[in-house]
């Protein structure tokens, strides 16, 4: 687990899939903003579909690519983050003074992905080497 936390602190850059009151997947670029071995930190817009979207169904699914290497993150959103984390965040994320002012926007809102299971995916080697993460435990495919 420690190897995934490492990849994705520095490959903050995913795409997270959420589904529309359709049932159709809606897929768009997210930064995490804060992490822990269990849960992803993010922020968004009140006013954006993907925060309905979450509201809705707070069900995702996450990949990053990088380097060769693959990591897919399932889990739920939740919108609990603390007070403390939230001002944490916003005073390390310049894009989001840039886009919201101050922490305390109205339109601003912070969630929590709690990771559920996740997959490493690395084509660096041959075979290539999978890894299966569910909770805190860790196996290999290969």
């Amino acid at each position: 687990m420690k190897d995934l936390i490492k990849l994705l602190s520095q490959h903050r850059d995913l795409a997270l899939a959420t589904v529309n009151d359709q049932g159709s997947p809606k897929v768009r670029i997210f930064q995490i903003l804060q992490l822990t071995e269990q849960d992803l930190y993010f922020a968004t817009a009140k006013n954006k579909e993907v925060y309905l979207q979450l509201k809705e169904n707070p069900k995702v699914e996450m990949v990053s690519w990088h380097d060769k290497i693959s990591i897919r993150v399932a889990g739920t959103a939740f919108f609990d983050v603390s007070d403390k984390i939230q001002v944490e965040i916003f005073g390390e994320g310049q894009s989001l003074e840039e886009i919201y002012q101050s922490v305390d926007n109205p339109n601003l809102v912070f969630f929590r992905v709690k990771m559920e299971w996740a997959e490493l995916y690395d084509l660096n080697s041959n075979p290539p080497h999978r890894e299966f993460f569910d909770g805190a435990d860790a196996k290999s495919d290969l």
